[in-house]
């Protein structure tokens, strides 16, 4: 255990906008304020829609989760790297941003892949110890790394450890910055708040689910599921869609279910959260046919919620689907081999009951956010202590925060 410290989590992605970055720093948070920490959260307001939103949200997770939230700026969307990404702009940014991370041990930015705030935060920090995590992997390059390489590598050269959540960042990286070292920690699942059924009883009556948890980015293979469920239709498969998210395109995927025969198969269920996890667990199977990602949560969601995964054959996933971990590689916007894949399944339920076994056991050993926060913590407390920064905490004190 080390002593208690002043983290700034800065981040262009909290809640409650939805995204796996968002999650990642919420569980991270928590965690790291379990552990004893003083734990800020540093974001932007988002639209003016959402701000009372934003507000209640800050409230729980100050008194449910432990952390605060501070929040600088106006959050404005761009598109980045085939999604929609996330920008801070506003009076006196860096000067507020300097002001907040003043006090603070350990400046923590999360996702760097644009000028802004989290680069910021680097190029601001004081602290004594300086990290960032990338979450990002881009096939073919990254317009901000390649036309801002200069800045970016200023503000990198500001940061005492840098973190990848797999490898697959790192590849994306190697290409800019071929002399760094980076520390892979991967994401983490909170695998109390995803887990399977208590009994099978409890699954609600009903055809078999695929279950579908992402943005309405064409990357994230909507479209591919639409058509693959057709395919599944025609061969006599009785199944649901249960499409999680949202996005501008939502009347494009609409309009394609309504042409290919399975509008009345799918639920459109819109932007979850606290709900998600009830609809893993009743899910027969997850499908992600995204074609691009850096790692997996949608992956480690199912893992943790004991269901079965039949995804496409990206990089990220890779990064989760290895070492005895259960599932289905497909080939991306492929159809007819997602709609294999998923037939498989839904076919067999040993197999389904096989793998959701496995998957949770996966989930909570290499996985669950203690285990993940433990890490991060360790590199905190190994740059302190490169530095003759005392992180250890006396038998009396330990105890008193046990």
């Amino acid at each position: 255990m080390i002593r208690p410290l002043r983290i700034a989590m800065v981040t262009e992605y909290a809640y409650p906008v939805l995204g796996g970055i968002s999650e990642h720093v919420h569980f991270l948070s928590r965690e790291l304020a379990e552990l004893g920490h003083d734990v800020t959260v540093v974001t932007s307001n988002p639209p003016r829609g959402s701000r009372a939103d934003a507000e209640r949200t800050d409230a729980a997770h100050r008194l449910d989760a432990g952390y605060r939230t501070v929040r600088i700026g106006q959050s404005l969307p761009v598109v980045s790297n085939g999604s929609i990404a996330r920008v801070s702009v506003g009076r006196a940014l860096k000067r507020r941003l300097a002001r907040v991370q003043a006090p603070m041990d350990v400046v923590h930015a999360q996702g760097l892949a644009a000028p802004f705030m989290p680069l910021w935060a680097l190029r601001a920090s004081k602290a004594l110890c300086t990290v960032g995590t990338f979450h990002t992997y881009f096939d073919g390059g990254h317009v901000a790394f390649r036309v801002l390489h200069p800045y970016i590598s200023t503000a990198l050269g500001n940061m005492d450890r840098k973190i990848a959540v797999s490898r697959a960042c790192v590849v994306s990286l190697e290409q800019y910055f071929p002399d760094e070292h980076f520390d892979i920690v991967p994401n983490g699942i909170d695998t109390d708040f995803f887990h399977p059924l208590d009994d099978p009883g409890q699954r609600v009556p009903g055809p078999p689910r695929i279950l579908f948890v992402g943005r309405f980015d064409p990357r994230n293979g909507l479209g591919t599921l639409i058509d693959a469920a057709r395919i599944l239709q025609d061969q006599g498969f009785d199944f649901e869609v249960q499409v999680v998210g949202d996005g501008p395109a939502r009347p494009l995927y609409e309009h394609h279910a309504k042409k290919a025969g399975v509008w009345d198969r799918i639920r459109w269920l819109g932007l979850l959260n606290e709900e998600r996890p009830e609809l893993y667990r009743q899910a027969t199977v997850l499908a992600a046919p995204c074609t691009l990602a850096s790692f997996g949560v949608v992956l480690l969601e199912a893992f943790a919620s004991g269901i079965p995964v039949v995804c496409a054959d990206n990089i990220g996933f890779r990064q989760v689907m290895r070492d005895g971990a259960p599932g289905e590689f497909v080939t991306g916007d492929d159809p007819q081999a997602l709609a294999a894949g998923l037939a498989k399944v839904l076919a067999d339920p040993g197999l389904r009951e096989d793998w959701g076994r496995r998957g949770r056991q996966i989930a909570q050993e290499r996985y669950a956010w203690p285990i993940v926060a433990r890490q991060i913590e360790q590199i905190y407390a190994e740059v302190l202590e490169s530095k003759g920064v005392d992180v250890s905490m006396d038998a009396a004190a330990a105890r008193r925060t046990a």
